[in-house]
């Protein structure tokens, strides 16, 4: 169930727009708006598939491995489960890294709990939805349209926009700094943002001192920085 302080943004909404201001709400994608447990695991398996015959424990070890399994990083999570082969391992990370930033991977992602229909009210409130993601163009634009379309997302129905690195070898962090004066650019009244990575959210609680940011507590990358207590926390965008 997440949080019911997620209710409180509605109400923040409906203010903004009181004040003749335009109301917007951030969102990230990846671990944020999307699990990418299931994109993770089918790069996996095809990883196995491929490489079983020459490791056959390599398969026994993978069949334990489920969607509640997967972490930050594929061969970590195979390492967890006992297989240990350093130069098996190096492969699987050289072999995600070349599926896991496409457009046709990103078919496997499945909405986190609740939160197209959350994102829907935001936008039926009055919202601008701002989709700020670390995916890049050249690469995954295609497949992260498509992936909001056919999950249920608000999208070509105007107040939407989509933010994309320009570029895969810009660093996340520093795109994300850069996008604030984008979001600035509109003119408008930020009230939410939400994000799976403790230091964005700190970054745009900074930004935005007088909005909401709130924490998903999904995954997020190794020695991360602590996230501040004045962040909200859920699991999941269930309405209470």
């Amino acid at each position: 169930m997440g949080s019911p302080r997620l209710r409180e943004i509605f109400p923040r909404i409906d203010a903004a727009l009181s004040r003749n201001r335009l109301p917007i709400v951030v969102f990230d994608l990846d671990s944020t708006l999307f699990s990418t447990a299931p994109r993770n695991l089918a790069i996996l398996r095809e990883f196995v598939d491929e490489n079983a015959s020459m490791h056959p424990h390599l398969a026994d070890v993978a069949e334990r491995i489920g969607l509640d399994d997967m972490g930050w990083n594929v061969h970590e999570d195979l390492r967890r489960f006992g297989f240990s082969e350093a130069e098996v391992l190096a492969r699987l990370k050289g072999f995600w890294f070349e599926r896991f930033f496409r457009d046709e991977y990103l078919a496997h992602d499945t909405p986190v709990l609740g939160a197209a229909a959350f994102v829907h009210a935001c936008h039926a409130r009055g919202a601008l939805i701002y989709y700020l993601t670390g995916r890049h163009v050249g690469g995954m634009e295609i497949g992260t349209v498509r992936s909001l379309r056919e999950n249920g997302f608000p999208f070509w129905r105007g107040r939407c926009v989509l933010h994309l690195k320009p570029s895969f070898e810009m660093n996340d962090s520093t795109f994300k700094q850069e996008a604030v004066l984008d979001v600035r650019s509109y003119q408008g009244e930020v009230v939410a943002s939400f994000e799976n990575e403790p230091g964005n959210a700190n970054m745009f609680l900074r930004a935005f001192p007088d909005a909401l940011h709130v924490l998903l507590e999904t995954i997020h990358s190794p020695n991360a920085e602590e996230g501040s207590s004045a962040l909200v926390r859920t699991a999941d965008f269930v309405l209470p």
